[in-house]
């Protein structure tokens, strides 16, 4: 019996960026301790720096890529879990695809769209 995408999600992707950064990266973007944040306009240089500047983590997450995540971890069949949704079409949507299929996940439809959408700061 084949088990490959026996389960799929469909969502809305987010990378998670996960880094220790010093006090001046935090002042320089205006970001405070243990706080979240809808990235502005000011913000959206942030992340390239962070990731030229610092030791950075790449989590592909979002409510549904995290469900089908732990899934995939569960099953321990590879290729069980498909998930689909929007990227941008840019070297974080890349880093996106990359750390889906490193978890495991099937990613045949992570549509690029032309520019990155939806930016968070926690």
């Amino acid at each position: 019996m084949g088990y490959e995408g026996v389960l799929l999600g469909m969502g809305n992707p987010l990378l998670d960026i996960s880094s220790h950064v010093d006090q001046d990266f935090l002042d320089k973007f205006d970001i405070k301790l243990n706080n979240a944040i809808l990235a502005e306009e000011k913000h959206v240089p942030m992340y390239d720096e962070m990731a030229s500047k610092y030791n950075v983590e790449y989590i592909a997450g979002g409510a549904t890529q995290n469900s089908i995540r732990v899934a995939q971890w569960m099953l321990q069949i590879p290729g069980a879990t498909s998930y689909m949704g929007c990227i941008g079409k840019d070297k974080f949507g890349e880093e996106m695809k990359k750390h889906s299929k490193l978890a495991g996940v099937n990613v045949p439809v992570l549509s690029a769209l032309w520019a990155a959408k939806g930016q968070f700061a926690f």
